[in-house]
């Protein structure tokens, strides 16, 4: 298991390396989610570094951007009174981090228990949120090819930017970094990173 985690991670920086970040003037204005997947990630580039991860049978993935790492028995302080998708929190390193059991919100048929192993904490520039998932998720380069178009009314809901060719579902990594479900109520990030009661609730 250790051995599994060591080479997880060092796809991770391997891809975090290999894509680097995309410059704000460039990319496509075309209004489709494969098209937005295409500028965010550079048309000319060969291949595509991706987090693929299970959830309820169903496969998805994420572009490695938007993922800080991949963490196992992330321990879970439930969280009462929050909406069905809000599993609890998680103390990594010091830090509150929500964590969300996405299947909740894409209303898949079996929710993932919360005693689940593995969890994928996303963020782009810091640790936003944690999502739980079934399995080890993997990493890897797919070839540009192997993407298409998401499917109409596919299970990967408002975040569906594109498909593979074997059926995995891509989430759009922005659309889910902002998307206010994954902002409780009553709290807020301060820029550091640390939680402090909502002025505003």
């Amino acid at each position: 298991m250790a051995e599994a985690m060591e080479q997880t991670e060092a796809l991770l920086d391997e891809a975090f390396t290999d894509s680097g970040k995309q410059d704000a003037d460039a990319g496509d204005t075309r209004s489709s989610p494969l098209a937005a997947f295409e500028a965010a990630n550079g048309e000319e580039e060969h291949a595509t570094s991706l987090v693929s991860f299970v959830l309820s049978g169903r496969r998805f993935a994420m572009d490695t951007r938007y993922v800080c790492e991949i963490a196992q028995k992330a321990r879970i302080s439930p969280l009462p009174g929050t909406p069905a998708h809000v599993v609890g929190v998680h103390d990594l390193r010091g830090h509150l981090i929500p964590i969300f059991d996405l299947g909740a919100l894409l209303d898949l048929r079996h929710a993932i228990s919360p005693t689940a192993d593995w969890t994928i904490v996303c963020g782009e520039t810091q640790p936003e949120f944690l999502i739980l998932t079934d399995g080890m998720p993997k990493v890897a380069q797919l070839p540009r090819e192997e993407i298409v178009p998401a499917a109409l009314g596919d299970v990967g809901g408002s975040w569906g930017a594109a498909m593979t060719t074997d059926g995995t579902i891509i989430l759009d990594g922005d659309l889910l970094l902002n998307d206010r479900r994954f902002f409780p109520e009553g709290t807020q990030t301060t820029p550091d990173g640390e939680e402090g009661e909502d002025e505003n609730p």
